[in-house]
């Protein structure tokens, strides 16, 4: 009897690895970077033909896509009309997940999530011999925790990328800039800096290449800005589309908006810097009250205090 909670909890182990690594092969599994490159290439040379393939009539190639459409095809259809709906959609957008099919993987990997959770639970639940309350005590919580947790990382992937979008905005403008005072035209000039940025790795040449696509099936410059700004949601660059939309409308030139514009952009992040080296005065007391001090202290008053304790134990 002493082994059957240890055989159940590595076979809830087991079981919850192989969820994982069929979730992981599903996902990410067969991806490599020059199959990014050309199924990016497909999709944009399908947007400027118009024509889109739908992505679920595809047959699966593997053991791993098999399971990840039966789940996909088995779990209920997504409200994206509620409140909650649309600030799921903003927030995979913000962190890069713009496909069609990217909620409802993020609700496989979140029912996952919740599974794995209630495994763990149960499983340290029969390890430390726990009485029935705080069984259903362990479950509850380790369903909030695989509830919260796929969020919690949405959300902190989505921050990384607007702070990366927002560092690397200057200096694509700055770009820009030199593409349009050489004689191209605005269109040429963001497909250009768009395809090298891309190149380099940057994450807003990925953005400005999609928008290259979506003015090559015909949208408007407008149209595709204000694409760009919400897929994004940072406020920088819904500045500079603005200012964008505006010059277009205006027939002015667009040379000395984009330079004014990236000259206010590092002086922001300027003061950002300034700002953030202000706060750290602050920030750096709370360790140095809870870690720095106390030891200081003990090895400061810790031998007069032994001196001490030793003195009173001989008088008495």
């Amino acid at each position: 009897m002493t082994g059957s909670p240890l055989f159940v909890a590595v076979a809830i182990f087991l079981f919850v690895a192989a969820a994982g690594y069929t979730l992981y092969v599903a996902a990410y599994g067969r991806h490599t970077a020059l199959e990014d490159q050309l199924n990016d290439l497909a999709i944009k040379v399908r947007m400027g033909d118009g024509a889109f393939a739908d992505a679920e009539g595809e047959a699966p190639e593997g053991m791993g896509d098999l399971l990840f459409q039966w789940a996909v095809r088995r779990l209920p259809a997504p409200k994206l009309d509620t409140p909650a709906g649309e600030k799921l959609v903003q927030t995979l957008s913000h962190a890069g997940f713009n496909g069609s099919g990217a909620i409802r993987m993020f609700q496989v990997i979140r029912l996952a999530s919740i599974a794995t959770g209630i495994l763990l639970a149960v499983s340290l639940s029969l390890l430390s011999g726990a009485r029935p309350a705080w069984f259903v005590i362990f479950v509850v919580c380790g369903g909030i925790f695989g509830s919260v947790a796929p969020i919690y990382y949405l959300g902190g992937r989505a921050r990384r990328r607007q702070v990366k979008l927002r560092r690397e905005l200057s200096d694509i403008l700055d770009l820009l800039v030199t593409c349009i005072e050489s004689g191209l035209g605005i269109f040429e000039a963001l497909r250009t800096v768009g395809r090298e940025a891309e190149r380099q790795g940057r994450l807003l040449g990925g953005e400005l290449a999609l928008l290259s696509a979506e003015l090559t099936t015909g949208a408007s410059l407008a149209q595709a800005l204000r694409a760009l700004a919400d897929r994004t949601g940072v406020d920088d660059i819904k500045s500079v589309a603005a200012i964008l939309i505006q010059s277009e409308k205006l027939g002015s030139q667009m040379a000395p908006a984009l330079r004014a514009c990236s000259d206010s952009l590092r002086n922001k992040r300027r003061l950002r810097a300034e700002e953030a080296a202000q706060k750290s005065t602050v920030k750096i007391l709370f360790p140095l009250v809870l870690f720095v001090l106390p030891a200081m202290l003990i090895v400061i008053l810790g031998p007069a205090l032994i001196q001490i304790v030793h003195t009173l134990t001989q008088q008495q």
